[in-house]
């Protein structure tokens, strides 16, 4: 995927749009040209939830706490060399008064662009392609949060294989792309807890109250070992289509197959259409109204769950400066591992503006989250977000 450099911003464009060839990528002399194009965003929340200490799953870089909070700090640089060679790294920071300062290496990839048949190739760690929201970094999102089925599906950070991506784009009538990607996953420092408690929680000596406890946490734990590990498959196929100059509709399947942290085998299953209805460039109005399913299917050491989710999303950009949104996520549950259903409605309200040379938005955004086991939730985040540096172009 290609996008502007200003992702945090941006939305996905057309790939032959963005100059990786010719004169813009080319000196005088016909050598191809280096540009590096380092780049530096900011998310900082403020707010109140009622889940801060719910022991429900929550986003790597979801705000959590009441109070100030730094989801996300995210140093990125792309590297292009004419037109057929990119790269891009970005690792992401996040602070919290509890934890203090956590880092991660979310993408480290090289990019074969341009290459004959309509392929491209990029190979090191990168966000898989599945569903709509998974390879979008932390500062693209237009919502201060996670979505549900991302984050109990995918796991806290999303699916980040170490392996190869093949996109192709075949010569159709249509606008359409095939993405396959094969890698082992990562587990970040977040998750490590989980295995530590396993360890401690390990040993045959214990009394009635620490069995209680393992029992407690192993539900828990079993969740997490659920979630993918290795000979991770990562297919999707996306078609773009204009039935007009102002609108257009994404059609998108997904499927991810592999082992999970048990050694079974897990898959999945998404479909996804998006509508978009844009206005002319004077005015900048925009809707967007995406849904998707997801439906996974699990193998456990205690035996098979399935569990279903659903999310509808809408976007309305008055102008440049101003979008509102609402979002509504749907998470079935399971009985085992004790997963509780879920439902979540998100009201948000952007604005968007230049602070000197810096791209700057603040969100105000309300979740009103409902369970059986725990009734009622709110939670509402003010959000500011800052972005410095990026250039031309930006190879996702």
């Amino acid at each position: 995927m290609v996008m502007l450099s200003g992702v945090a911003m941006s939305e996905p464009i057309d790939p032959s749009t963005v100059p990786f060839g010719g004169e813009d990528c080319d000196h005088g002399d016909g050598t191809p040209e280096l540009i590096v194009e380092p780049r530096l965003n900011l998310s900082a929340v403020y707010g109140h939830t009622d889940l801060e200490d719910a022991g429900l799953a929550l986003g790597g870089h979801d705000p959590s706490v009441n109070g100030f909070s730094v989801p996300g700090l995210s140093f990125g640089m792309d590297v292009i060399y004419g037109e057929h060679l990119a790269g891009f790294t970005e690792s992401i920071f996040s602070w919290t008064n509890d934890d203090g300062w956590e880092a991660e290496l979310e993408e480290l990839y090289i990019n074969f662009l341009n290459l004959p048949g309509g392929f491209e190739i990029h190979a090191g760690r990168y966000f898989a392609s599945i569903g709509t929201q998974n390879d979008i970094h932390n500062h693209g999102w237009k919502f201060a949060d996670a979505y549900l089925g991302n984050v109990r599906f995918l796991g806290d950070d999303g699916v980040i294989l170490n392996g190869v991506e093949i996109t192709w784009s075949p010569p159709t009538r249509w606008d359409d792309r095939l993405i396959i990607g094969f890698g082992d996953t990562i587990r970040h420092e977040h998750d490590h807890g989980h295995e530590e408690e396993h360890d401690e929680h390990g040993d045959d000596d214990h009394d009635d109250d620490d069995h209680d406890e393992h029992d407690e946490h192993g539900h828990s734990e079993e969740a997490e070992e659920a979630l993918w590990d290795r000979d991770v498959l990562a297919v999707r196929y996306q078609v773009t289509k204009w039935p007009g100059d102002d609108c257009k509709f994404v059609y998108g399947a997904s499927y991810l197959q592999g082992k999970n942290f048990m050694g079974h085998s897990a898959r999945l299953y998404g479909l996804d259409l998006t509508y978009t209805w844009l206005e002319d460039e004077d005015h900048s109005r925009q809707l967007t109204w995406r849904n998707e399913v997801m439906m996974r299917d699990i193998d456990t050491d205690e035996g098979n769950f399935e569990e279903f989710s659903f999310s509808s999303t809408a976007l309305y950009k008055l102008n440049p400066e101003w979008e509102i949104g609402l979002r509504y996520g749907y998470l079935e549950g399971v009985e085992d591992p004790e997963l509780p259903e879920r439902h979540r409605i998100s009201p948000v309200l952007t604005r968007f503006f230049q602070l000197g040379g810096t791209e700057a938005m603040t969100r105000l955004q309300y979740n009103y989250d409902h369970s059986e086991e725990r009734g009622d939730d709110h939670s509402i985040w003010l959000q500011f977000r800052f972005e410095w540096g990026g250039g031309d172009a930006h190879v996702h």
